[in-house]
């Protein structure tokens, strides 16, 4: 997503720095590794690749296990990622169609469904709660690749339904909690590579910042409204993020170049992804707070 400038709402928040215990995530004899999600059961989803071998698989970590999503369907042959798990075990994300374009998933008792937004050239389903909404994002591309549109969307019964930060020129939705409050980011114009976070809770929208970011995402909210992402600081970093209520955490994989945090459970758990270096393969971490 392209981000943009422009005046966010402007919350009294301090910026803490609670300390965590890491774990490096890494599929075995694999080169690339990413979580995305967890459960509260510790369900990690994301994806995984072999050593020099593309493409990208879904994946699923159960209990240390590192487990291929449903090999024998379109998600162990095409691009796939696995965004988000439920307690249920239904799974969502996105993979690569034969027809070129990206087409979200609903992997729900060994059965992938494809989530296609009417009319849209590309479908990323990011996110899914306990009773099985979906949220994510869809975009129309041009002949030439430019993006001309994105917009946020909830799955629900079947039927979606396009979703907007007021006033913004794109938004998109990245995670969404049991209660039906949903995380992500928007900005007012397409091309512009800053942008806001928002969460979407009591019927209202709020935009915030991690404090001297220039760009801020919100990507995902357990049921006590906390809620994880990713900001990039004034000189061009990459972090993740931990937010309650107005104060906010730094999240930096020890040693990394690059840390984003993309899901967070109800237990406090945090999985994302680092980077040794600013060129290097993503690897998965999960990490928790020291009390």
């Amino acid at each position: 997503m392209k981000r943009l400038s422009l005046l966010a709402l402007i919350l009294a928040a301090t910026a803490a720095y609670a300390q965590f215990t890491y774990t490096s995530l890494d599929f075995p004899g694999g080169d690339i590794t990413t979580a995305r999600g967890i459960n509260n059961r510790g369900d990690i989803v994301g994806t995984y690749r072999i050593l020099a071998t593309p493409p990208r698989h879904a994946l699923l970590i159960r209990r240390g296990q590192y487990l291929p999503l449903a090999p024998s369907t379109l998600l162990g042959t095409n691009y796939s990622e696995a965004f988000k798990i439920n307690d249920r075990g239904d799974v969502v994300g996105q993979y690569n169609g034969d027809d070129g374009f990206f087409h979200g998933f609903l992997l729900s008792k060994g059965i992938v469904t494809t989530l296609d937004f009417p009319a849209a050239s590309d479908t990323y389903a990011f996110g899914i709660n306990q009773s099985g909404v979906v949220v994510g994002y869809w975009d129309i591309v041009d002949a030439l690749g430019n993006v001309l549109a994105i917009h946020g969307f909830v799955w629900k019964n079947g039927a979606f339904t396009e979703v907007n930060f007021p006033g913004s020129a794109d938004s998109v939705i990245l995670g969404i909690n049991a209660e039906g409050d949903y995380v992500g980011e928007w900005d007012t114009d397409i091309n512009s590579p800053t942008g806001h976070a928002f969460v979407f809770a009591d019927g209202h929208f709020t935009s915030f910042d991690f404090p001297d970011a220039t760009l801020t995402q919100g990507d995902d909210i357990n049921e006590d409204g906390q809620i994880v992402g990713a900001y990039i600081d004034a000189n061009g970093g990459t972090h993740g993020f931990f937010k309650a209520r107005n104060s906010y955490t730094s999240i930096d994989f020890p040693g990394a170049a690059v840390t984003t945090a993309w899901g967070i459970n109800n237990r406090g758990q945090i999985v994302g992804d680092h980077r040794d270096t600013l060129s290097g393969f993503p690897r998965g971490f999960i990490a928790e707070r020291r009390d």
